[in-house]
């Protein structure tokens, strides 16, 4: 990367670029001079009268650059070069316009920033406010852009609103509060920005900040918004945001105080040096809110919030939120514990024991949909939330048993099977027992680790079961694809100099590629790439099948777990073939039945190795999709080695772990991967079997197509 830096400052790629203009002048003088023909004119050589710049070679000849010879790789490198620095990157933009103006006839502008459609005078749509500066687009406006060259396929559109706060710098403490919204009804739209704050620190006055976004909410509800002369209406489906940003904009006091607590009028108290919320209370009422009555220890300031209409105060704000509670939140609390033992009493793992646990975790193959792969305990603090929720969904249940006290992995199982049945509408009759399971949970956190340790978090798992029955499962009210828009927002960012203008006229240009994009998606799916003697098999744009048990395994709707292993195209129609996993059973039974989440268990022993006649299959008999949901199968695949017979050998055997799925879904609905994987036999050894979990689907209308 650091002579990537080099080649960039030294300004060899815009030597590089008039090089390559100036012989393609030459070229083209060369073909049009009058009484000769161009193809024996043409140079076949470099003009000798033209000077060779040699630090042009280096780009070329200098190993250390390390530019590979593979034009794949090169494209790649070059872009990494030009979108490190923004005006360089618009520098090597107009060059590649001149070229194009100079060399072809297409017509394109001379400058980048008519071609990206940079917009001027962005400073005068910037107003001072809440001690920064605020821009704000409104959700009418962001629509009917993001739509201008289409309608809306409905007619009504639920739209999820999200906030936080976003720290730029670590020298400095300039801050960026962007307000988001997600359409719920159409989830291939990317998350829009409707407005962002910039200043030293989050705004100090909710008023200022929020009261746009109140009056654009109250325009749009009563109106709706119109687009290409087709009125659709809006409506607010729920707020999303972290604790502190809960807070700050419902004006109440913070999630670490007394009353910190939006959801119920529990009262907390100190154990040692952190505030504790033992127990459960009685539930807040938006009428109460309304009224004032929480005005002792909770109600800080007033919100524009209040002036929203039919807007609720205490259940459209949800906490619901898997990334922040579940994964960064209780996962990560726990694990810590084990790995660091300051989960008192809990004993810390043995160095031995995490080595193991280790070893066992980065040999994990994830399928080819889970980009980020599992890293050891020794890097456990810089965990991003993605690998928690890998670590959560897929490794931890056969991790914990034996490693930590029964009681505690009973009790931790109440958790898993109620996050398991919250996490999809099929489960939706099983949810009031789910919440009960949670209520349990929580109620017997201070049996198994020092009462200290019911936080926020622990305690705001008593009302996740209320935000489900209202809004639907939990991958719905995730904070996931807010906080990779933050993210990619943070990297427009390139100096400190005019911070919101740059973030302004970045997120302007690429608005433009990414409704483009959404318009060009007509890829048409099943699609089947052949590679080598292998047919890989590409079912919707994040359901791959192919073989091997990383990415081979599916599952049914007439209940048959296969291993894929070639497809065939019959009648214009596409027909799987497999292995069937001959024999299942259930994986635990207690606190619930493993049959009610479809979590069984099999042996490696009884997966057919000949593919059956019968276990043909068209594509229309896989289980269809969910709402935006996935179809998931998930196995986990442990082989080890024979176990020695000698009785006085302790060690347990290491094998390779290999997690295989098959799922219908976008990144952000990963919360449906459940798989609950239990181990069975003596000294906890895994002898040699495949776990299954496998999300049974409910048949909607659409039954019987993907």
């Amino acid at each position: 990367m650091e002579n990537v830096r080099r080649v960039k400052k030294s300004g060899m790629l815009s030597k590089l670029a008039k090089k390559i203009r100036e012989e393609c002048e030459r070229e083209w003088e060369a073909e049009n001079q009058p009484g000769t023909s161009g193809r024996q004119d043409t140079q076949t050589g470099p003009d000798p009268s033209v000077p060779v710049d040699d630090s042009v070679e280096e780009i070329f000849l200098d190993d250390d650059i390390g530019v590979p010879e593979d034009d794949e790789y090169e494209e790649e490198w070059l872009e990494q070069s030009f979108m490190e620095s923004d005006e360089e990157w618009h520098t090597a933009l107009n060059d590649l316009l001149a070229i194009v103006r100079e060399s072809t006839d297409y017509f394109v502008p001379k400058d980048s920033r008519t071609f990206l459609k940079t917009p001027i005078d962005v400073g005068k749509a910037l107003t001072t406010a809440s001690g920064g500066q605020l821009w704000y687009e409104g959700i009418e406006k962001s629509l009917q852009y993001h739509f201008r060259s289409r309608i809306p396929a409905v007619n009504e559109i639920s739209i999820n609103l999200f906030v936080d706060g976003l720290p730029l710098h670590q020298s400095g403490p300039t801050q960026l509060w962007p307000i988001m919204i997600q359409l719920h009804e159409l989830p291939e739209v990317p998350i829009l920005v409707i407005g962002t704050y910039c200043g030293m620190g989050k705004p100090n006055n909710v008023e200022e900040y929020l009261r746009p976004l109140a009056t654009d909410l109250n325009h749009v509800l009563e109106n709706g918004v119109h687009i290409n002369h087709t009125k659709i209406y809006v409506r607010i489906r729920a707020f999303i945001a972290d604790s502190p940003a809960r807070a700050f904009i419902k004006g109440v006091a913070n999630y670490n105080a007394a009353n910190g607590c939006i959801k119920c009028k529990i009262v907390g108290r100190r154990r040692n040096a952190r505030m504790t919320f033992e127990g459960t209370a009685e539930a807040r009422t938006d009428a109460e809110f309304r009224s004032g009555q929480y005005v002792i220890g909770h109600q800080k300031r007033p919100t524009p919030l209040l002036d929203v209409i039919g807007f609720d105060m205490v259940k459209t704000i949800t906490v619901a939120d898997d990334l922040h509670i579940l994964h960064l939140g209780v996962t990560k609390r726990l694990l810590e514990g084990y790995v660091e033992g300051n989960l008192t009493p809990v004993s810390k793992w043995t160095v031995g024991e995490q080595r193991e646990i280790s070893n066992i975790l980065v040999s994990t193959q994830l399928p080819v949909e889970i980009h980020r792969v599992m890293r050891s305990l020794k890097h456990l603090k810089y965990w991003k939330g993605s690998e928690l929720r890998t670590f959560l969904n897929l490794i931890i249940i056969p991790l914990l048993k034996g490693r930590i006290h029964d009681d505690e992995y009973r009790h931790f199982k109440k958790l898993y099977v109620a996050v398991t049945l919250l996490s999809s509408k099929h489960f939706e009759q099983h949810w009031n027992f789910a919440a009960a399971l949670l209520e349990k949970f929580v109620l017997d956190f201070g049996l198994h680790y020092d009462r200290s340790y019911i936080n926020s978090n622990v305690h705001n798992l008593l009302h996740i079961a209320a935000d489900v029955r209202e809004f639907g499962p939990l991958h719905t009210l995730s904070s996931y694809p807010f906080e990779g828009k933050l993210q990619f927002i943070k990297g427009l960012v390139r100096t400190g100099h005019r911070t919101l203008a740059q973030v302004v006229s970045r997120l302007t240009e690429l608005r433009e590629l990414e409704a483009s994009v959404n318009i060009d998606n007509n890829i048409q799916y099943p699609i089947v790439k052949n590679k080598k003697n292998e047919a890989i098999l590409h079912i919707k744009s994040r359901f791959t099948l192919r073989k091997g048990d990383r990415n081979g395994w599916f599952l049914t709707k007439n209940d048959k777990l296969v291993r894929y292993s070639n497809v065939r195209e019959v009648s214009g129609s596409y027909v799987i073939e497999g292995q069937q996993l001959l024999e299942a059973k259930t994986a635990f039974s207690g606190p619930i039945n493993s049959e009610v989440i479809f979590n069984y268990e099999g042996s490696v022993a009884n997966i057919s190795d000949d593919t059956v006649q019968d276990m043909e299959m068209e594509i229309e008999e896989l289980v269809p999709t969910i709402e935006q949901g996935a179809a998931t199968l998930m196995l986990l695949l442990l082989e080890e080695e024979e176990e020695e017979e000698e009785e006085q050998s302790r060690e347990e055997d290491t094998g390779s772990c290999c997690t295989t799925d098959l799922f219908l879904e976008r990144e952000d609905v990963w919360s449906q991967l459940f798989q609950t994987i239990d181990g069975e036999g003596p000294n906890n050894r895994y002898n040699g079997f495949l776990r299954l979990n496998r999300e049974e689907l409910c048949i909607s209308d659409r039954a019987g197509s993907l």
